[in-house]
């Protein structure tokens, strides 16, 4: 077989599939990250690698006979030697682009986040590299002999070594990022290591097949078409990256502790005060457009990312905390002015956070909340950063426990008795606590919005039911004077279709009397939706459960429509007790509340109560029933039943 010619048709092809791939991806503009920078220098090498071996082969017929080509032969062998002992190093820098691992060339950002590893490796890549730039005068790598035959010595065996651990190196990194990589990069990146692999040990053990740079070029194909291309990366319409680049991406920098900072534009939306004649006018996609070109100007346009309409991410690598502010205010000022669309000024509105990752947000989830999370009034400014961001930290790291809780058992049932207002035992109060194993202790005023607001409210509420009727099932409040345990109820819970019937459900489950559980709701909750509420409170009623409104004083509810719900009994809410010790117009409220309840027909239960005077006080108004610190704070079930035994006294 003539070895020469098929190794100059490798050379031919090889040569061919490079430019390809140069050329493809020099019209498809991908030229601008760092990551495009080092596969176009892999490909540049490749090709000159490939002209090497055709020049080398072509002047391997002539080289006994003529100088000329011998000097040729020599000189291309030196070069492809010189060129090739680069690309196993480039292909892990390569690889530390796609993975995350490096972000850019930047020499500040080298020079303060280098490690020792990144010195061994520059150190690996210069020793292999002086291998090869004084083998001329060393023959260490290769030489020819006095037959002017090619042979190998023994620092190309070192360099194949170092070559090696090149892609051992880059496929541990890969491994070491595989969840955070899409599917077709997978792919890509496995067949071009099998390419590359293949091509090396075909070259290593059969020296006359040159065939190695045609592998690496046919490899490096597969890696132009899944992971150079980046159309399912892109937002089209913007030519910007969209939110599962962002999320890959942004993820990849957590995973590799890069320090970064992200300028989250959200809520972009027209001022309605100064375009009130323009809205529905304008096209909002166009508005869009308009903010994402501005955007581009301060910062490279492949970081910036687009999710959703209105909420824009920039990535900001290697800059201080007042460089990415003054970027962040600069957007805030911009936003103040008019953005000109189809010959019309339109003012638009937006909020700025400026979110130092991983700092501030430590994973994608906590990024998404800030993105997307409302922003109440009071925590409103131009630019969000810093410990401005602490609500929206704390709110997302309890929404995260609340989700989990019920799972991780986070929750737990307290108990506050009530009693007569000879001070006898009447009934109890069910209220529900919460300790999460990272947060500790979370207040209900905490925790409740935020299971309403997710959607986990109704299983809260059903786990508390629950956790009396199992206490009830006991029998032993009963024995000990419990009369009945309230159970609070959530609004959202008693609007959806089927509620009253799932408790029934429930309590008929333990097999305990209804008489046993009572439920309350609050006055303001009342409020919403009397029309629905009288229904359901109907069928609970008429089903053997007592009522109660908690809280009364604190609304402004429609006293007729609310005293029409059939409740039982009104609790009179702590701050008109203890207002009523602070001045005479408190204690008119307190005596005026009592009588209106009793002209009602209804029973009053008083919370808030501490001392004794407190007791007299309402005894000598008529209340009925009081509950409070003076007998004993919510406390746990073993703590509850304790206190209710009658031999705890003694």
């Amino acid at each position: 077989m003539n070895y020469i010619d098929f190794n100059i048709g490798l050379s031919i092809s090889a040569l061919l599939v490079c430019m390809s791939n140069l050329i493809f991806t020099i019209m498809d503009k991908r030229i601008e990250k760092p990551q495009n920078k080092v596969y176009i220098s892999m490909q540049c090498l490749l090709a000159v690698n490939a002209v090497c071996g055709i020049v080398a082969f072509i002047s391997e017929r002539t080289k006994l006979v003529s100088d000329t080509a011998f000097e040729v032969l020599t000189a291309s062998r030196y070069v492809y030697f010189l060129t090739h002992t680069l690309l196993a190093p480039m292909f892990f820098f390569y690889i530390s682009f796609v993975v995350g691992r490096s972000i850019n060339w930047n020499i500040r950002y080298v020079r303060h986040h280098s490690n020792v590893w990144d010195i061994l490796v520059m150190t690996a890549l210069v020793v292999m590299e002086l291998l090869v730039i004084f083998n001329p005068f060393l023959h260490w790598t290769w030489y020819f002999d006095e037959n002017r035959n090619f042979q190998r010595a023994g620092g190309e065996i070192f360099i194949y070594v170092q070559s090696a651990l090149w892609l051992v190196a880059s496929f541990v990194i890969v491994m070491h990022s595989w969840n955070i990589l899409s599917k077709n990069r997978k792919y890509s990146l496995a067949v071009c290591y099998i390419f590359v692999i293949t091509g090396i040990l075909i070259q290593l053990f059969y020296s006359y097949i040159y065939m190695e740079v045609l592998m690496e070029a046919l490899g490096f194909s597969g890696v132009l078409f899944f992971v150079e291309n980046e159309d399912d990366r892109k937002n089209v319409e913007l030519d910007v990256y969209n939110q599962a680049a962002f999320s890959l991406d942004v993820s990849a920098a957590l995973k590799n502790e890069i320090p970064l900072q992200l300028i989250l534009v959200r809520d972009i939306r027209f001022n309605r005060t100064a375009n009130l004649t323009l809205i529905g006018k304008i096209d909002t996609n166009a508005i869009q457009k308009l903010v994402c070109d501005y955007l581009a100007t301060k910062t490279k346009k492949y970081h910036i990312y687009a999710f959703g309409h209105g909420v824009f991410a920039l990535v900001v690598y290697d800059k201080t905390d007042e460089e990415t502010r003054k970027i962040a205010d600069s957007i805030v000022e911009r936003f103040l002015k008019p953005w000109n669309i189809s010959g019309m000024d339109v003012y638009l509105k937006s909020s700025i956070m400026v979110i130092a990752l991983p700092e501030r947000a430590k994973s994608m989830e906590d990024i998404y909340y800030m993105a997307e999370c409302p922003i109440p009034e009071k925590y409103r400014k131009p630019v969000l950063q810093g410990d401005d961001l602490k609500w929206i930290i704390r709110t997302s790291a309890v929404e995260s426990a609340v989700t989990r809780g019920l799972k991780e058992g986070s929750f737990e049932v307290f108990y506050q008795p009530t009693y007569h207002i000879d001070k006898t035992l009447y009934g109890a109060e069910a209220l529900v606590r919460m300790r999460d194993k990272e947060l500790g202790n979370i207040f209900p005023d905490e925790f409740i919005p935020i299971a309403e607001k997710i959607g986990i409210i109704d299983e809260i509420d059903e786990f508390v039911l629950r956790e009396v009727c199992k206490l009830l099932a006991t029998g032993e409040p009963q024995k000990y004077g419990i009369g009945h345990i309230n159970v609070n109820l959530s609004v959202l819970e008693c609007m959806k279709e089927g509620f009253a019937e799932n408790v029934v459900k429930i309590v008929e489950a333990f097999e305990v009397p209804k008489k046993c559980i009572s439920f309350e709701i609050t006055e303001s909750v009342a409020a919403k939706d009397y029309r629905h509420l009288e229904e359901v409170i109907e069928k609970l009623k008429s089903a053997g459960f007592m009522f109660y409104i908690d809280d009364f004083g604190t609304g402004y509810s429609n006293i007729h429509a609310l005293f029409s719900l059939g409740a039982d009994v009104i609790k009179v809410d702590k701050s008109v007790l203890w207002g009523a010790e602070q001045s005479e117009l408190g204690m008119a409220l307190l005596k005026s509340t009592i009588e209106m309840v009793k002209a009602m027909q209804k029973k009053t239960l008083t919370e808030g109560v501490e001392t004794e005077k407190q007791i007299e006080t309402l005894k000598s108004l008529g209340c009925d029933y009081l509950q409070g610190y003076y007998f004993s704070k919510p406390v746990p079930k073993e703590t509850f039943l304790e206190i209710i035994n009658p031999q705890h006294e003694q």
